[in-house]
């Protein structure tokens, strides 16, 4: 089986990592300057738009503003990225494990800005996953409109636009994981061809026939 996977909150805690190195930007600035780390955090999260901003240009703009050193900054926050491990998502990582034992096919299948595709992969990398996935697909175009063999694909992403488009496209499963903190949970979705579950644990994979055949 080819199993199509999306990265961000369905792998990876990722608005845990925009708390994690708006922190180091907080504790960064702190240091340099003497100012309260906690005032600056509430000023970072409040400023900071995880979807539109880019974290290096905001650190910068941070730095600028309280006249610290931005190459340091944004060291802090690149170390915050390049040690992920824990942001992954413990079921997730059983579940990769269980695709390899099974012989299936992974590959990551992520979207981005144009401008963040650096960043995008220094988050994969940092989590330590790639050593799962026969390949990395990034994508500026909607995940439903690419040179994918849908109809021989499982897909499991966290966005119901996503997985709206990707059941219109009659793969084997169309599969949602719903975590419990992810702001995109709290849409309900009523599409019959769309499984949903909120741990990977809980999702059946059928065994391989190659591997079968190999027993």
């Amino acid at each position: 089986m080819n199993y199509y996977i999306d990265f961000d909150n369905t792998l990876y805690e990722t608005a845990k990592l925009t708390s994690l190195m708006l922190g180091s930007i907080s504790k960064g600035i702190s240091e340099k300057t003497g100012k309260d780390i906690n005032i600056l955090y509430e000023e970072a999260k409040a400023n900071f738009n995880s979807t539109l901003d880019n974290i290096f240009t905001f650190a910068e703009g941070m730095s600028k503003k309280y006249q610290t050193d931005s190459n340091y900054i944004i060291s802090g926050v690149n170390n915050v990225i390049d040690n992920g491990q824990d942001l992954v998502f413990d079921d997730a990582r059983n579940f990769l494990e269980r695709l390899k034992r099974n012989g299936d096919k992974a590959f990551l299948l992520t979207y981005l800005p144009k401008s963040n595709q650096e960043y995008q992969m220094r988050k994969i990398m940092g989590s330590g996953l790639g050593k799962y996935f026969d390949g990395i697909m990034m994508t500026t175009e909607y995940k439903f409109l690419l040179d994918i063999n849908y109809q021989n694909g499982i897909f499991i992403d966290d966005d119901p636009r996503d997985l709206n488009g990707l059941a219109n496209k009659n793969p084997i499963r169309v599969i949602r994981m719903r975590k419990p903190n992810n702001k995109r949970s709290k849409i309900d979705m009523n599409n019959p061809k769309v499984e949903e579950y909120t741990s990977f644990d809980d999702i059946q994979i059928p065994r391989n026939k190659e591997q079968d055949v190999e027993r």
